[in-house]
């Protein structure tokens, strides 16, 4: 029998790695920044075409390398981070593998000048598809510049794969900014099909580095970081609650140096923050976690992307002690002994309830304060019976409401608890996907005064880039500035007058569905996230007739009883239940 298993072809191995460390043009900028970074230059350049896919050019003004360095550059598995295999526990470096340059020249164009101290010269290297083209000497000043083009011109099937270009550039922004984060001493410059996007000189500190990347009000609401336990240490900065975003992208956080997406610390930062936070928000913070580099493995992803630590319950009670210190004044768990409270509750206050009065079967709008609902509250007469029948929400008698959203209702047999809030979503949804169908925009009112809207460079180029979508709903926006924006028009069923938080959470959702690359799908979710901004917050200010309008409105609409996120709006107990727990038949 003839055998079956053989050694790869060289080329074939080079295409296996590469699929694993360049997932698209993000990866290769990754690896190459990080490359330039070990270098130690004071300033790196990144210029891309296409969103990456036609050209990525970096340049830095680091070390350099030798004719022979150059050469063995390309190879792979040659490095100058790694000696042995001990030095795996206790990498320090961005890289260390020695592949990613042998990796992405096997799957683009790919060209390497450099020069170093030792030599009155540099050296071109051209590697296509995995083989050596051209080499010769150059005259160049010390540092590397790495040129790729044509990225996966020989893999077609994973040229398909990626997003356009606005998207890919999207991932490449929202990596330059997390690297200028973390090396705030390298100045960084980022260029797109020629347009400058990014240039932030070197700063001292890291909060110099934010001023220049993040918007005026991120930068007010952040407080300071800085906790040590043992050996490890967290430093940085989070946002004070209750400013909040929609999802976990607001974190970033590092390990010595590297920009990492770690389960554990995302917990520990969300734990932190677990009573200071409604449901389903998450806190803006920047964190930077150090620890001796043989405690923690770097070496566990092809990207590099994530860690392991070996005292990860350490590091999670570090990060969570650090981060609620910064927030409260103390760690999560104290001394025991008593403390003064840090936010006194304020004293309790009765909570009005408003019932209708019913007349002739029917409800009325008047309404009055009553301590409990009496009996005479759930005896309908057959009139009201049949009306029921016929009408699913505006039937149901109104007996009071409760503190966070909830309205206390009743039908015949059943008694209803409603999220107001919820339910007022779903009307709002339903109206703006109904006149997205019809192709009527909701009408629009001018603002009296013009309201500016400031944003760091990457939320910026997201909500320049789908303008065009929040003009179908009623919105009149500008461009003002490179990185301002200008509302002169809303819809006329937003009536939150908090336009920061309303369009910073269209941002996120932006941000966050925008990079799949789904019209459709972001076109939904920023409806949904529209009618939760816009929709009323609070019962209290709610009156019967209020109430009463929004059981019309439910009816019009033919809602289901959930929300658009999916959560029900609505809870019944029917009577029958309620009494056999009550001992009553």
């Amino acid at each position: 029998m003839a055998n079956l298993i053989r050694v790869l072809d060289e080329k074939v191995i080079n295409r296996i790695s590469a699929g694993e460390i360049v997932e698209r043009p993000v990866s290769v900028v990754k690896e190459l920044i990080e490359n330039s970074i070990d270098a130690h230059p004071a300033s790196i350049r990144l210029d891309i075409e296409s969103g990456g896919k036609k050209s990525i050019v970096v340049k830095d003004n680091g070390s350099g390398m030798s004719h022979d360095d150059a050469f063995l550059a390309v190879e792979r598995h040659a490095t100058s981070k790694l000696h042995s295999e001990r030095d795996l526990f206790g990498i320090a470096t961005m890289g260390f593998r020695g592949e990613a340059l042998a990796s992405i020249a096997s799957v683009s164009r790919l060209r390497l000048v450099t020069s170093d101290a030792s030599e009155d010269f540099g050296m071109e290297i051209v590697v296509e598809g995995g083989i050596l083209r051209k080499s010769e000497r150059v005259a160049m000043v010390r540092g590397t510049l790495v040129e790729v083009r044509n990225l996966f011109y020989n893999v077609p099937v994973r040229r398909k794969f990626l997003k356009g270009a606005e998207i890919e550039s999207g991932y490449i922004q929202e990596l330059v900014v997390r690297l200028a984060l973390a090396f705030p001493s390298i100045g960084f410059t980022y260029t797109e099909d020629g347009r400058l996007k990014m240039d932030t000189p070197p700063v001292t500190s890291t909060f110099e580095r934010i001023h220049t990347l993040y918007s005026k009000d991120v930068r007010d609401n952040l407080i300071e970081v800085d906790y040590s336990l043992e050996e490890a240490q967290v430093r940085g900065y989070v946002a004070r609650p209750p400013y909040a975003r929609s999802t976990m992208r607001s974190v970033l956080t590092f390990v010595n140096g590297r920009s990492v997406r770690d389960r554990l610390i995302n917990a520990a930062v969300t734990r932190a923050f677990s009573n200071l936070m409604e449901r389903g928000r998450y806190p803006l913070a920047i964190l930077f976690i150090e620890v001796p580099p043989e405690e923690v493995d770097v070496n566990v992803h092809p990207q590099k992307s994530e860690v392991r630590f070996v005292k990860s319950k350490q590091v999670f009670d570090m990060i969570l002690d650090g981060v609620h210190q910064a927030l409260m004044g103390a760690p999560f768990n104290p001394p025991p002994g008593p403390r003064e409270s840090l936010f006194p509750r304020p004293p309790l206050t009765p909570i009005p309830r408003y019932f209708e009065r019913e007349s002739n079967g029917f409800a009325s709008s008047e309404s009055a304060e009553i301590a409990h609902p009496t009996p005479e509250n759930f005896n309908q007469s057959p009139c009201l019976q049949e009306n029921l029948a016929s009408e699913k929400f505006s039937s149901l008698g109104i007996l009071g409401r409760l503190p966070n959203s909830f309205l206390v209702l009743h039908s015949n047999d059943e008694l209803v608890i409603m999220d107001h809030h919820a339910a007022h979503e779903r009307i709002l949804f339903d109206s703006l996907k109904r006149s997205e169908q019809d192709g009527a925009p909701p009408e629009s009112q001018d603002l009296l005064i013009p309201v500016v809207l400031e944003y760091s460079p990457v939320e910026a180029r997201i909500l320049a880039g789908h303008l065009s979508i929040l003009a179908e709903v009623g919105f009149r926006i500008e461009e003002f500035g490179e990185n301002d924006f200008v509302v002169k028009g809303v819809p006329v069923w937003l009536k939150n007058p908090d336009f920061e938080g309303f369009f910073s959470d269209l941002v996120e959702v932006m941000l966050n569905t925008g990079v799949r690359g789904d019209p459709s799908m972001l076109r939904e979710e920023l409806l949904k996230s529209m009618a939760c901004r816009a929709s009323v917050k609070e019962s209290g200010s709610m009156e019967p007739e209020k109430i009463r309008t929004l059981l019309r409105e439910l009816d019009r609409s033919g809602s289901v009883e959930v929300c658009p996120h999916g959560r029900p709006f609505i809870v019944r107990f029917p009577f029958d239940e309620i009494r056999r727990k009550m001992g009553r038949r």
